[in-house]
């Protein structure tokens, strides 16, 4: 016959078999605390654009750390205040005969096209000459309360060379007025589009234009402002330029040449995540990226929300498939091993990681505080069995005989 004592054995053994190898759907359904976790931090995160944020976060910190690199494909032309004051002598709108022998200067140095990042819309650029390179002319624009803009037309008016373009010259801020990236087109009011500079310069240097025009045409396009510049002066341009030797030199050949102005009067600072940056270097960098392929997609919702939803799923089955201490060891290695490849899934970039994070996290938290309640619930059953045990051997023995 079995004893208190076995049956009370044979009970947590029992127990402990039920809670250690429990089946996949019956774990699933103790699990509610960590399904809940899931999908009201899904909701959460994209109501609130949450991963965007925190991969910008992540992504910020990345690019804080990160080596600059030389561009190859791109060079920076600038007229700072000496320039401005040498050149221009200190007035706005720019001459637009010094603008006329800069554009030449550079054109003699064979580049792939040219980028003016200068406001040509006043009249006085109406006669200015042009040389026969491709250009892309930015200009500036009115914006409706629909997002809609009307463009400034370039060179005052004057119909554009067959071989130029005019590009919308914006600066897309956060809430927070930091410039992260650019788009590749912007909706016009008369219903057309208009391509930013990067993107226009790309187009005439690929000969095509670059991938994901249709899904992103409208997004945001994240730059990690890893290019290197060495502005080239514009006093220094036109004196080399006077050389014979000029036309001969690579510095320009096969390049895309951004001109544009440092000056402070020009007021063309904004804040990125690398600095202050003066408009024409973020033309640059935006070129570079779209040339080399170099920029950061935005993430698609839905498969934001999907990969939100897998990780979350892959950190419960880990508590399910491996016992309590090594799913808690294998959990917290996968918070940066999904964070990872989930951001590099999206963005394409490895530095974007943090968007997964807090999910996978509060997936854990959630595992463990259902694992406790579990094991809470069977050291309570534990004790129930043992009182039962003490008070069935302390109920007291009638001595007197029926």
């Amino acid at each position: 016959m079995l004893s208190g004592s076995d049956i009370i054995e044979h009970e947590l053994v029992r127990l402990q078999h039920l809670i250690e190898n429990r089946k996949f759907l019956g774990r699933l359904s103790r699990s509610k605390a960590a399904l809940l976790v899931i999908a009201i931090m899904v909701l959460v995160f994209q109501m609130r654009n949450l991963p965007e944020t925190l991969a910008n976060s992540s992504l910020d910190a990345a690019i804080a750390i990160e080596r600059p690199v030389q561009a190859r494909s791109v060079r920076l032309v600038t007229i700072d205040d000496s320039d401005y004051s040498a050149l221009f002598h200190s007035r706005s709108p720019l001459d637009a005969s010094v603008l006329a022998k800069l554009l030449d200067a550079i054109a003699k140095g064979h580049p792939r096209a040219i980028i003016v990042d200068i406001d040509t819309s006043d009249s006085s650029f109406r006669e200015m000459q042009t040389p026969q390179v491709p250009i892309v002319w930015n200009t500036s624009a009115q914006e409706s309360p629909e997002g809609k803009f009307t463009l400034y037309p370039p060179l005052g008016g004057q119909k554009l060379p067959m071989n130029s373009v005019a590009a919308l010259a914006v600066a897309p801020q956060d809430d927070r007025g930091i410039v992260r990236g650019y788009q590749h087109t912007y909706l016009l009011a008369s219903g057309r589009t208009v391509d930013s500079p990067g993107y226009a310069a790309a187009r005439i240097d690929l000969g095509h234009a670059p991938q994901e025009t249709s899904s992103h045409s409208g997004e945001t396009h994240y730059l990690d402002f890893r290019y290197r510049f060495v502005p080239v002066k514009a006093q220094d341009l036109l004196a080399d330029a006077e050389s014979d030797a000029w036309g001969k030199m690579t510095l320009f050949t096969g390049q895309v040449v951004v001109l544009g102005g440092t000056y402070r009067a020009g007021r063309d600072q904004y804040a990125t995540p690398k600095g202050l940056m003066n408009g024409c270097e973020i033309v640059a960098q935006s070129a570079a990226a779209e040339i080399d392929g170099t920029y950061v997609s935005s993430a698609n919702r839905w498969t934001t929300g999907l990969l939100m939803v897998l990780s979350g799923l892959i950190t419960m089955a880990t508590y399910h498939w491996l016992k309590f201490r090594i799913a808690f060891l294998v959990s917290l290695a996968m918070v940066p091993v999904l964070s990872i490849a989930s951001n590099f899934i999206l963005f394409h970039r490895f530095a974007a990681w943090g968007a997964m994070v807090p999910l996978v996290i509060a997936v854990i938290v959630a595992e463990l505080y259902s694992e406790a309640t579990l094991y809470l619930a069977f050291y309570q059953k534990v004790a129930t069995l043992r009182s039962k045990e003490q008070a069935a051997k302390e109920v007291p023995v009638d001595p007197t005989p029926k």
